[in-house]
């Protein structure tokens, strides 16, 4: 059996699973401000050769008496199970001094990157039998560590597949299950993590593109001050100058999904489902990619992702989180100075998935597009030119929807065929919103260097 959590949309939401064990989250609620300002910590390193992570932030309060407008937000990493209450927001902790003191004696140093986000100065990997210790000295002189930690032993993924399913909710999906092995002795306790790459294509994308030959209207006089040319606005129609039909998406996971292999018989795990996704998700319309990294984890860190995602079952979370009530392993050495995090020391193995949308579901329609947009019907914006476009209504030209040099100026639309039926307020084109046309919006031209076709 494994305990998962699935994040989705832009609400993000914890549910756990039936195999967590039991903990009551509202004994220990008390106040909805003693957690304000408190430092957040999360690194996790493992034994691959890598740059290993440290993200800090500080815990606040939405400067606002409502929150009702208040989206959930993920704290500082887009990695983290870490999720703020409504009404409190990141504040990444920048110009700390972060390093990670192995047991052997050898230290690793980090720097910033960027806000919050620390990296070591040169690739490492965790070694068997060696502990490792963070240590954080903040800018304004606050000073924390962690417990050492030792790295558990590794366990193997021996497949990994899609399968059309249904959810708990009656939704029709794929799930992504894993297939792993323990070792015989040793604490069989597993977190799982993934990377998911998809391809995109723009479902109204043609090979030209807009160019704008004049914005306004040029009235062109001879010498003797006599109208001779009046030049209305005007665009033509250019071959795109970059790839715009095909793009590619890259999303972390957000959710726990942990497995307590001590629970199962024998050393073998079976059918873990590492994620779920709806067939009406536009990310597997086409073709879809996920890398499962399947990290060990020892009994302390299990425990503490555990508890996680058990407050995540209660109407509030960290607003409601008192010092201890979600106790990690990283203390003030500086005072009684509230901190929440972990700093996690794991094996990892991974294993990549293909599939395209009709292994699963042959001769079923696509998932709607990404977006709340209206690609079926496109529309034919005047372009501000007589000798171009149809009947100005009686009226006039200021009834009449945004013109299309506006909305070209804007980047909101992209040109979909020529317009053969010039009613009023309709010009020569027939565009349809800039998503429909070019992938860029969502994602990326630039294909992977491990993509797959």
């Amino acid at each position: 059996m494994s305990c998962r959590t699935n994040i989705y949309g832009w609400v993000a939401l914890l549910m756990a699973f039936a195999c967590v064990e039991p903990f009551d989250a509202t004994s220990d609620i008390l106040s909805d401000t003693s957690m304000v300002g408190a430092l957040v910590v999360e690194a996790n390193i493992t034994d691959m050769e890598t740059t290993q992570k440290v993200f800090l932030s500080r815990m606040q309060r939405v400067e606002s008496d409502s929150t009702v407008n208040v989206e959930e937000e993920r704290l500082f990493n887009v990695n983290t199970p870490i999720i703020i209450e409504r009404g409190l927001g990141p504040q990444f902790e920048s110009g700390a001094d972060v390093e990670i003191r192995a047991g052997n004696g050898t230290v690793y140093d980090f720097e910033e990157t960027e806000d919050g986000t620390y990296e070591s100065l040169a690739p490492f990997a965790a070694m068997p039998n060696v502990s490792y210790q963070l240590f954080v000295s903040t800018s304004n002189g606050e000073a924390y560590e962690s417990d050492a930690m030792l790295l558990p032993q590794t366990s193997t993924i021996e497949n990994i597949y899609a399968e059309r399913t249904v959810s708990d909710s009656g939704l029709e999906g794929v799930g992504i299950f894993v297939d792993s092995t323990f070792p015989t002795d040793g604490d069989k306790l597993l977190r799982y993590a993934y990377e998911e790459t998809y391809k995109i294509i723009a479902p109204y994308w043609t090979p030209f593109d807009f160019e704008i030959i004049r914005d306004q209207t040029e009235v062109i006089y001879d010498d003797l001050g006599n109208i001779e040319e009046i030049l209305y606005p005007d665009v033509r129609l250019v071959p795109r100058a970059r790839e715009e039909q095909v793009c590619f998406r890259t999303d972390l996971s957000t959710g726990e999904v942990l497995l307590n292999g001590n629970r199962l018989g024998g050393n073998r795990a079976e059918r873990t489902m590492v994620r779920f996704i709806g067939v009406d998700n536009p990310i597997i319309s086409h073709r879809y990619s996920i890398l499962v990294k399947q990290r060990g984890v020892s009994r302390q860190a299990f425990d503490f992702y555990e508890k996680l995602v058990a407050f995540s079952q209660s109407e509030s979370l960290f607003s409601q989180v008192q010092p201890g009530s979600l106790e990690g392993n990283v203390y003030s050495t500086s005072g009684n100075v509230p901190v929440v995090g972990f700093f996690d020391v794991s094996t990892e193995v991974s294993q990549r998935l293909y599939f395209n949308f009709d292994d699963l579901f042959p001769d079923q329609s696509l998932p709607p597009y990404f977006g709340i947009v209206n690609c079926e019907n496109p529309v034919a914006p005047l372009l501000g030119n007589p000798e171009r476009d149809g009947p100005l209504p009686p009226s006039g030209g200021d009834a009449c929807p945004q013109p299309l040099i506006e909305r070209i100026k804007l980047g909101l639309v992209e040109y979909y065929q020529d317009n053969s039926g010039l009613a009023a307020c309709n010009g020569p084109y027939l565009v349809v919103p800039t998503i429909c046309g070019d992938c860029n919006v969502v994602g990326s031209n630039v294909k992977p260097d491990f993509w797959i076709d």
